[in-house]
């Protein structure tokens, strides 16, 4: 228990990262001027909190004198709406970090849907202005590809809205929340949960299954009847919620549990758009081409892939962007254009990987007691003694995506 606590005290340890304005902002060392801004989006469903998801490849990009703006988004089906939000946010932050850097050339770095996000900002949004995009694993697909039998399976059991359980999922993690916030849940939030659980009638939640009888909303169930009473609610307070919020909290362990609900959340949020008739995203894949082909106006872009990636789009976008090429050039004849694709070893989730406490040392040390485990650790014993393999897979492959990232960014300004 005690080493478990210490890992997770690591694990969850914010260090140099800062939230200000709904963004995650790591600062190049101290005494450092920063080379670039690098605004970043991570892929889908762990965009929502690349600080955890994509730590150690950020932190390092970091360490090599970048200010890095990581900003979260919630998965949706309309792109547009999504970078709209993204936009928002970065937009709250850029001019503060502005008067206290000074004039930084700001990149776009972006994974899977978030290189994809990248490009609609840079080809649909002229206020938003880029000195240059790196985009990784770009993908482009519409929902029945990326989604294997979205039609035959995932749209006929999410269209019912009584049966999807998306009500469900949002009552679940507004329990979570309290919980993880050292209360114990109101008798509200606990009634909305009672509501929504499944009854012996198969289909039928319990609040729609008393509503079939006039007992639902407003009848059997609501919190004057079922109440937790004010003496147990404040000993259960005392005595269990406050102390383990306290130690979790302490142990670094409540901004992660926090976290995870971040990524969950989505889930019925998806659920809820294709219940009102979501069946493809907006735009769609063939309107995205098409803006990527006509508006796109980075003049300095680098795609990168991976090897090992069935779902990488980054040739299609490459010859698209030599098109954009062509239509800035009818329009400005001399600009000149920067465009390059590079492959690495690797996967589609190579940004992803890493040490999962980021750069810290003192994480890996306690990760190398727990045989491998947790990829990235680099002390693990086996019965042959100390094996290093399991961390040089994991480590190396973004190692390679940083050093990559920091030779394109420095030569574009040569």
């Amino acid at each position: 228990l005690l080493l478990l606590l210490v890992v997770l005290d690591a694990l969850t340890t914010t260090g140099r990262w800062e939230e200000l304005h709904g963004n995650y902002i790591l600062r190049p060392p101290p005494n450092t001027a920063p080379r670039a801004l690098l605004h970043f989006l991570g892929g889908a469903l762990v965009g929502a909190s690349p600080q955890l998801t994509y730590r150690y490849l950020l932190e390092r990009l970091s360490s090599n004198g970048y200010l890095i703006v990581a900003t979260p988004y919630q998965l949706s089906f309309d792109h547009l709406t999504t970078c709209d939000e993204i936009i928002d946010k970065f937009e709250m932050v850029a001019p503060m970090l502005a008067r206290e850097y000074g004039a930084v050339p700001v990149v776009g770095v972006g994974h899977s849907c978030g290189s994809l996000l990248h490009v609609l900002i840079t080809s649909l949004f002229p206020d938003t202005p880029r000195a240059a995009n790196a985009l990784m694993s770009y993908n482009n697909r519409g929902v029945g590809e990326a989604v294997p039998f979205f039609e035959e399976l995932i749209v006929p059991l999410f269209s019912d809205r009584e049966r999807n359980g998306s009500k469900l999922i949002k009552a679940a993690i507004e329990v979570a929340r309290e919980k993880y916030n050292g209360r114990v849940p109101s008798d509200e939030v606990l009634v909305n949960l009672i509501k929504e659980l499944p009854s012996p009638v198969p289909g039928q939640s319990v609040n729609s299954l008393l509503g079939a009888i006039g007992m639902g909303d407003n009848g059997l169930l609501s919190s004057s009847l079922i109440s937790i009473p004010k003496p147990l609610r404040e000993s259960l307070t005392n005595l269990l919620a406050e102390p383990t919020f306290e130690a979790l909290t302490s142990a670094g362990v409540t901004p992660l549990l926090m976290q995870s609900l971040d990524i969950t959340q989505q889930i019925p949020k998806l659920i809820d758009e294709v219940e009102v008739g979501a069946r493809d995203f907006v735009p769609t894949p063939d309107a995205m081409s098409s803006a990527a082909r006509r508006a796109y106006r980075c003049r300095r872009t680098l795609l990168m892939q991976f090897e090992n990636d069935s779902l990488d789009d980054s040739e299609l976008l490459e010859s698209y962007l030599k098109e954009a090429e062509s239509v800035m050039k009818m329009k400005r004849p001399m600009i000149t254009i920067d465009l390059q694709r590079k492959v690495l070893d690797g996967n589609h989730a190579t940004p992803l990987l890493g040490p999962l406490g980021g750069e810290d040392d003192a994480l890996r040390d306690v990760l190398g007691s727990l045989a491998g485990v947790v990829p990235g650790n680099n002390n693990v014993e086996e019965e042959g003694g100390t094996d290093t393999a399991a961390a040089s897979n994991n480590i190396i492959p973004v190692e390679n995506v940083v050093d990559e990232l920091v030779a394109w960014e420095q030569s574009i300004y040569l």
